[in-house]
């Protein structure tokens, strides 16, 4: 992101009302680090939207441990639809600090499992890690199969990581450690009967196609919506990890009282997303 345009962004957020963060150094040493990548893909509740009239401080909260934790983005706005989403906000191909990321429509801001994920492992005591946050408004899991007839999010995770692995300072090497995998409320009916095999798909795909990936595990946050359609995500998304010890799926069925507005998350049920993903990822450690 230019100078020129953060400053106007910065003068947007300040007349609509909203504090817009400052740029901080990078907090990734070079003397050989080592760090693991944790990757963050999906739609709305991957976002992280911030549209919910009743709650008073639609920000995630202050919390010392964020200026200690690497963070790159680039997300995806879909107020024209779910066709192709136009990029509309990153981390001007840096990587900074944990943080809110500039919002969209209804939205001031958008932050996801990414903040509560983050700051859990941090105060767990992990250390030399970095997130790595690609995802979009709403959109079918064919946005996420690569070589569909439109798998520009698929491109897009790619790129994204890509161009945090180029910022990282010379003499730090990595490896890319989890997909955090958020999706499926907007699927056809025809992508819903395929959300299994899709994701399993996405994975094997990133896997190859990721440097440093062919160990990558996934966590899934599973989707709490209702309908059908939706029982046959979680259906599927959940088989997966019963069939797949690389494969963990979040439950959140009994966080269906904190959405705002029967699809988003509220600001406490994305932080205790995060939170839960991040604990399956110390289960891994043990």
């Amino acid at each position: 992101m230019s100078r020129f345009r953060h400053f106007i962004l910065a003068c947007l957020a300040l007349v609509a009302g909203v504090a817009w963060p400052q740029e901080e150094a990078s907090p990734l040493k070079t003397n050989g680090q080592h760090l693991k990548i944790f990757v963050l893909t999906g739609q709305s509740n991957s976002l992280g939207t911030t549209a919910d009239k009743k709650e008073p401080d639609i920000t995630p909260g202050k919390d010392a441990l964020d200026a200690q934790i690497p963070f790159f983005w680039a997300n995806r706005s879909s107020r024209s639809g779910d066709g192709a989403a136009k990029l509309y906000d990153d981390s001007g191909d840096k990587i900074v600090t944990l943080r809110a990321q500039k919002g969209d429509g209804a939205n001031p801001l958008f932050w996801g499992p990414e903040i509560g994920f983050a700051r859990h492992l941090a105060a767990s005591g992990v250390k030399d890690f970095l997130f790595v946050k690609a995802s979009r408004g709403g959109g079918g899991n064919s946005f996420w199969l690569k070589g569909s007839r439109d798998d520009h999010m698929y491109r897009h995770v790619v790129e994204t990581v890509q161009q945090a692995i180029q910022a990282l300072p010379q003499g730090v090497t990595f490896e890319v450690a989890a997909l955090l995998y958020i999706q499926g409320e907007s699927d056809s009916p025809a992508e819903a009967a395929a959300s299994g095999e899709r994701l399993k798909t996405l994975v094997e795909n990133l896997r190859k196609d990721l440097p440093n990936a062919a160990a990558m595990k996934v966590i899934i946050g599973g989707i709490a919506s209702g309908g059908e359609k939706s029982d046959d995500v979680r259906a599927q998304q959940s088989a997966l990890a019963k069939n797949d010890p690389t494969f963990r799926y979040i439950d959140t069925l009994d966080l269906r009282g904190q959405r705002y507005d029967n699809l988003h998350f509220s600001k406490g049920a994305k932080l205790e997303i995060g939170q839960r993903m991040a604990k399956a990822w110390l289960e891994w450690s043990k």
